[in-house]
């Protein structure tokens, strides 16, 4: 038994180092420099993903290069740069970021924000106030109290009535406690919590938010109404206007809506009379808005509008008076762009919250992360009323030297803790003395967590070390090549004049013909095709050739010839390409007509200038210099492929 044992582990071992082996096989080294073939592999994937591709031997050169010239610049120091080493560092800070939280579970809650997106709420609600750091006997009477005030509604109370004698939202006196119609993310997220797992009618129990405790009715679900844009005039009457101001502001825009009934401009009619002045100079133009971003009574006459430009008669709110008109309406997203907006609306600290948390449980997890309950509660013991209130966080007892928690590799001492403590005793919530400790300790263990796994992205992540490894190679080859390549070509005249002796037999200007043509119509007959080629004959050297020609060449409503006048070089015009050119007057008969070509002047094939082409050289004299140059690097620098295993990652690849 022993021995069949012995010969499993054996065979594991073996496979295991076989595999590893393949997985850390060494695919090219370009000096000291080592490529693995699954390094190269992703490469090629990652830049060949789409239907026009490298072949992979083709990709391998052109990486080769690449690596020639990554050691040049590390061989010039240019990665020792303070300026290389901060971008690199700010470019690794930012994918970090990607391996350093737990997306799925920012996706998940997108997903059901979604879900939630579709569907509008409307409803009342009464706040008792009470903070979230409220001492326990404050928070059990404000609890105690929206229990009393849930009573009465429930008793047959109109909530309206209740909520404007009981409410500690300062609003309720303008909105009796009616939310109108929201969605998601407006209210905080418990609110939407409870209101989206109840029923039209349902009164909810007391609901715990930062604010205090919610006593809630849903009034109607309904379908999301989609996005709206629209524009306003409004006469105001804020609250506390007198009687007199709002039948002024009444009459006023009855006598706007007037005017658009009988065809005025609803934009001028909003510069000249709104009394919104943070819009009026738009003409009245508000943003986007959906259901809950904008007053009840001004949102649901909005949507209530069937077609673009369309307007309401006058609506009142609490702030005035508004004619409305739709400009545009958006429906429903589908997912993926209404992700953006939810992921744009959802508080970023709340977001990061959720995220960091499911992290920090995963990676415990992960690590067998270890606490000492015991050092803990001394923490608790020291952490009394005369300590949190105090001026400063340090603790003047004597301190034990025993550890708190563990996690893979990593320890911290309760001294360590003690010094947490010290420097961040000021961010933690005061109430209770463990809140106060575990609310530092949390924070502690993540900023820990985070800091190891961080240090060890590269090793845990072969994507993220790819990644890092070709923005490293992609930073040295723009450096090395603007110095050796770009900046060298542009100053460098002699050199590039040079190039431009060598190949002058590029940069020919083509043989150039000023001509006239006439084309004598097939339907001029043969008496008037005589007469008008004598008139070309005799007047075409004329300064005034056009009229004399034209006296012969006009019948009635006809004109029996074309001419036309250009300068050609040869391939741009057929006529002309097949004829030998030769200045002066020649005749050819065509099935259409007769054809007679005046070449006034010719210019022969030359060499363009130099300073005319120079911009066109300039590329051309780059890529001469990056040959002579990569062929110098394989010169120096030791470049060895692994053929075989070439074959079977291309095999593997198919390409």
């Amino acid at each position: 038994m022993k021995i069949r044992k012995l010969i499993t582990y054996a065979a594991l071992l073996l496979s295991t180092l076989s595999l590893n082996a393949q997985e850390n096989a060494i695919l090219l080294k370009v000096n000291d420099r080592e490529v693995s073939a699954d390094e190269f592999k992703w490469l090629y994937l990652k830049n060949n993903s789409g239907e026009q591709y490298t072949d992979a031997d083709r990709y391998l050169d052109l990486y080769t290069r690449l690596r020639l010239k990554v050691e040049a610049a590390e061989e010039a120091g240019i990665h020792k740069r303070t300026s290389f080493k901060s971008e690199l560092e700010g470019y690794r800070k930012q994918l970090a970021k990607n391996y350093l939280t737990d997306q799925e579970v920012i996706d998940r809650f997108l997903e059901r924000a979604y879900e939630r997106y579709k569907t509008e709420i409307h409803a009342l609600h009464i706040l008792i106030e009470c903070p979230a750091d409220a001492p326990p006997v404050d928070t059990l009477i404000a609890y105690n109290r929206a229990l009393n005030i849930r009573q009465r509604i429930k008793l047959g109370e109109p909530f309206e009535s209740v909520a404007k004698g009981a409410s500690d939202d300062p609003t309720v006196n303008i909105n009796g406690g009616n939310l109108g119609y929201f969605t998601v993310f407006q209210t905080p997220l418990p609110f939407e919590d409870a209101v989206y797992n109840m029923k039209p009618g349902e009164l909810s129990g007391p609901v715990r938010t930062s604010n205090g405790y919610h006593i809630i009715k849903v009034q109607d679900r309904r379908q999301n109404q989609g996005r709206i844009k629209v524009t306003h005039i409004m006469k105001a009457t804020p609250p506390g206007s007198t009687e007199e101001a709002r039948a002024k502001a009444k009459h006023h825009v009855d006598s706007l809506y007037m005017l658009l009934q009988n065809g005025a401009d609803f934009s001028t009619l909003a510069k000249n009379n709104s009394d919104d002045m943070m819009t009026a100079a738009n003409g009245g133009e508000l943003p986007w808005f959906g259901s809950g971003e904008m007053i009840h009574e001004f949102s649901e006459a909005a949507f209530r509008l069937l077609r673009d430009n369309e307007y309401t008669k006058p609506v009142k709110t609490v702030y005035g008076w508004h004619i409305i008109k739709r400009l545009d309406k958006q429906p429903l997203p589908e997912y993926e762009e209404a992700r953006k907006y939810l992921q744009g609306r959802l508080s970023n600290s709340y977001l990061q919250s959720i995220s960091r948390n499911a992290f920090a449980d995963k990676l415990k997890k992960e690590y067998n992360y270890q606490l000492n309950n015991n050092a803990l509660e001394w923490f608790y013991s020291i952490a009394d009323s005369t300590f949190r209130y105090g001026e400063n966080y340090i603790i003047n007892e004597r301190i034990p030297r025993d550890l708190l928690y563990s996690f893979a590799s990593e320890k911290c001492s309760i001294p360590e803790f003690a010094s947490f403590i010290e420097e961040n005793g000021s961010r933690a919530p005061d109430n209770s003395s463990e809140i106060f400790i575990n609310t530092l300790l949390e924070l502690k263990v993540y900023n820990h967590l985070i800091e190891y796994e961080n240090s060890i992205l590269e090793d845990k992540y072969p994507a993220f070390r790819y990644l890092m490894n070709e923005f490293y190679d992609g930073m040295l080859l723009f450096e090395i090549s603007d110095s050796l390549i770009w900046k060298k070509s542009e100053n460098d005249s002699i050199g590039l004049k040079e190039y431009y002796n060598t190949r002058m037999e590029d940069f020919v200007e083509k043989a150039e013909a000023r001509a006239r043509i006439y084309r004598i119509s097939a339907e001029a007959g043969r008496r008037s095709e005589r007469k008008i080629t004598k008139a070309i004959r005799k007047h075409h050297d004329s300064p005034d050739y056009y009229r004399e020609i034209m006296d012969v060449a006009i019948s009635g409503r006809d004109t029996l010839v074309e001419i036309t006048e250009g300068s050609w070089k040869r391939g741009e015009n057929v006529l002309l390409d097949n004829m030998r050119w030769s200045t002066g007057l020649s005749q050819q008969h065509k099935n259409n007509g007769i054809i007679l070509v005046d070449i006034l002047a010719i210019k022969k094939d030359s060499y363009k200038d130099f300073e005319d082409v120079r911009g066109k050289i300039l590329p051309g004299y780059q890529k001469y210099l990056e040959e002579r140059w990569i062929n110098e690097l394989r010169n120096k620098y030791r470049v060895t492929v692994n053929a075989e295993l070439m074959e079977k990652l291309k095999s593997e690849i198919g390409k």
